[in-house]
């Protein structure tokens, strides 16, 4: 289920990744041709204007007079304004689609006095109450234009004008972009729309695919669970006999040698290895096939358990001369599988006996935070190394297989620890640096969350 669901994911970013890239450069071809195409139509319309205007400067004795011939300008509906300035900043020319906007428009060029022809875009808020003002007036006072909305954009252009190569002034004209915008800031409303639809296209069909392509994923993983359980539960009745048989020979003393001692002695440390070994992958195997939910659960103290487990490791510890305290609270009670969580004691305690020193300490702390009982398992043996920590919990993952193969572990015992965690929706983490001890930490719900 989780790697279906992962797959979904996968799927639904990379189709949507695909979606968001062409929208984005749909949208730059749209508005790098919609711009492109006003600003060539303002810079025509200047170079045109620009030549009146020079005759218009020659008839009127250069630049420093006021021209009174606006008559003259052709002013097209998107046109909004053009001005004039010479070097001392004084209009000499103008003309507007509605002549009350001027004190709108000026602000716009006062100290714009480029060096070459510039392009520019600005916005321009009008009142409310002008625009009610401006309607309810003579159509004709106000030519071809009546403010519909209180912000305008306006692309300007700004053009050097010279008589005799010498700077006598600038054109400043400015256009009408406001449907423009409103265009593509509802070219951006409509693709964001697509998106969301096609978001939900793209989780659909990312579900289907992930199912599909999970089935043969499925079916395999199946067969090779079937498979361990299957294998693992044929191989204990031949251990078992082996062992067996073992005990059976370790008696007759009368007719054993040293030799035959040590090879005994050895076959049956193999035996008890490989039968833990089959036990944890029948364990492992029906974890990934037994619904959790159909593992019984029940209120019980954890203190007498972890009491129970301590003292069942003593001999082991004694035998390494470890030191093995534990510290816990008078009464912990839990929501859990007694027996598994038994096991994950095992399987913590047997962990940080086997790789502690001689001579070293192991302790196990119970105690309650909050809402969580905290199990605490903690060694001062050979550690580990940081980069090896987020794969510890991995199937037959080993830190060092030389180490381990001495400790006797075959790297199924830590998996089998997280599983129990997980089932009991907890939390197990590590903190560990090399040759200098490890702690296990697991953080398990005290009431119910099943």
């Amino acid at each position: 289920m989780k790697t279906q669901q992962s797959l979904t994911v996968k799927y639904s970013l990379l189709i949507l990744l695909f979606l968001l890239l062409f929208i984005t450069i749909l949208y730059a071809i749209v508005y790098v041709w919609s711009t492109t195409a006003v600003k060539n139509e303002l810079r025509e319309m200047a170079l045109q204007e620009e030549d009146i205007i020079e005759q218009l400067l020659s008839f009127n004795n250069g630049p420093n007079t006021r021209i009174d011939e606006s008559q003259f300008m052709s002013v097209n509906s998107n046109q909004l304004f053009f001005y004039v300035v010479n070097n001392r900043g004084e209009l000499i020319l103008q003309n507007e689609q509605l002549s009350l906007l001027k004190g709108k428009f000026l602000p716009l060029i006062n100290d714009w006095h480029p060096n070459d022809e510039q392009i520019k875009t600005e916005a321009v808020n009008i009142d409310e109450k002008f625009i009610r003002e401006s309607r309810g007036r003579d159509k004709e006072e106000f030519s071809a234009y009546t403010p519909k909305e209180q912000n305008l954009k306006v692309m300007m252009i700004a053009m050097p004008i010279y008589d005799r190569n010498q700077l006598v002034g600038y054109l400043y004209i400015g256009q009408n972009i406001t449907d423009l915008s409103d265009l593509l800031r509802g070219l951006i409303i409509i693709l964001g729309i697509t998106a969301l639809i096609f978001s939900g296209i793209a989780f659909y069909f990312s579900r289907v695919m992930s199912r599909r392509a999970m089935v043969p994923i499925s079916t395999a993983f199946r067969r090779q669970q079937e498979f361990v359980a299957d294998a693992s539960h044929e191989l204990r009745t031949p251990l078992s006999v082996m062992m067996s048989s073992l005990d059976i020979l370790e008696m007759e003393d009368d007719q054993r040698n040293n030799m035959s001692s040590r090879m005994i002695g050895n076959l049956k440390d193999e035996v008890k290895r490989m039968t833990g070994l089959v036990g944890d992958l029948l364990l492992l195997a029906r974890s990934d096939t037994d619904d959790p939910h159909a593992i019984s659960f029940e209120v019980f103290d954890i203190q007498p358990v972890a009491d129970r487990t301590v003292q069942a490791f003593e001999p082991h510890a004694l035998e390494k001369n470890i030191q093995l305290e534990f510290e816990g609270v008078s009464s912990l009670t839990i929501f859990g599988n007694k027996e598994r969580i038994t096991q994950l004691l095992y399987i913590l305690l047997d962990n940080a006996i086997k790789y502690s020193q001689q001579n070293g300490r192991v302790q196990l702390s119970i105690s309650s935070e909050k809402d969580s009982a905290v199990i605490s398992v903690s060694d001062d043996g050979i550690g580990m190394d940081e980069k090896e920590l987020p794969h510890i919990f991995e199937r037959f993952y080993r830190v060092d297989k030389a180490r381990t193969r001495q400790h006797g572990g075959h790297g199924l015992g830590l998996s089998i620890a997280k599983w129990i965690v997980d089932l009991h929706n907890g939390k197990i983490s590590v903190i560990s640096k090399l040759n200098d001890g490890s702690t296990f930490i697991v953080k398990l719900p005290l009431k119910s969350s099943m």
